[in-house]
C-alpha cells in the first residue's frame, strides 16, 4: 500500500511541478502585454476625436453562426494634420450585446483617444487605468494564479499520501 502512496505522490508532484511551469509561462506572457498597455499610457498623447461611422457588422463564424463586431470610424487632428482610422472596439456572438457596445459610440459623439506617435492610425480607445484597458494582462495573470494555487493543492497532497509511508518506516533511533 505505501509503494501504491509513493507513486500517486510522486505523480501528483510531477503533474505539480508542470502547474508551476504553466504558471510561469503565463506570468512571461503577461509581462509584455502589461508593459505594452503601460507604454500606450506613458507614450501615445491623447485627442479628442469625433465618430464619422458606428455600425455593427456580420461576419460568418463556423457553421450556421454569425461573429458581430462594432465597426467604427474616427477623426482627429495630430499635429495640425486631419487623421481619419478605423477600427473594431468589440466582437460578439451575440447581437443584442453587440448593438448596446455601438450605441456608446453614436455617429457626431467625441471620444479621448490615445495614438501612436510614430504611426499616428494606430489608436486606443478607452485607454485608461481601468480593468477593460488591462483585460488581457489581468487575465493571463489569473490564469498563473489558477495554475499556482492548482499546483500547491497538488503539491500539498503529495505531502500527504508519503506522511502515512513515513510513519510506517522504523525510525533509525529504535
Amino acid at each position: 500500500m505505501s509503494q501504491v502512496n509513493n507513486h500517486r505522490g510522486g505523480t501528483l508532484k510531477l503533474i505539480g511541478a508542470a502547474c508551476l511551469v504553466l504558471c510561469a509561462l503565463f506570468i512571461l506572457l503577461s509581462l509584455p502585454l502589461f508593459w505594452e498597455q503601460m507604454r500606450v499610457l506613458r507614450d501615445w498623447p491623447v485627442r479628442q476625436a469625433i465618430v464619422t461611422r458606428s455600425a455593427v457588422a456580420t461576419q460568418p463564424s463556423g457553421k450556421h453562426q454569425q461573429l458581430y463586431s462594432v465597426q467604427i470610424e474616427i477623426a482627429y487632428v495630430v499635429d495640425g494634420r486631419p487623421v481619419t482610422t478605423e477600427l473594431i472596439s468589440f466582437q460578439s456572438g451575440n447581437y443584442d450585446v453587440t448593438a448596446r457596445r455601438a450605441a456608446e459610440f453614436p455617429v457626431g459623439s467625441r471620444h479621448a483617444i490615445r495614438y501612436d506617435p510614430s504611426h499616428p492610425q494606430q489608436v486606443r480607445m478607452g485607454a485608461g487605468w481601468n480593468r477593460r484597458f488591462f483585460a488581457m494582462p489581468l487575465i493571463t495573470v489569473l490564469c498563473a494564479a489558477i495554475f499556482a494555487i492548482l499546483a500547491a493543492a497538488l503539491f500539498i497532497s503529495a505531502r500527504w499520501f508519503a506522511a502515512p509511508h513515513a510513519m510506517a518506516q522504523p525510525s533509525a533511533a529504535s
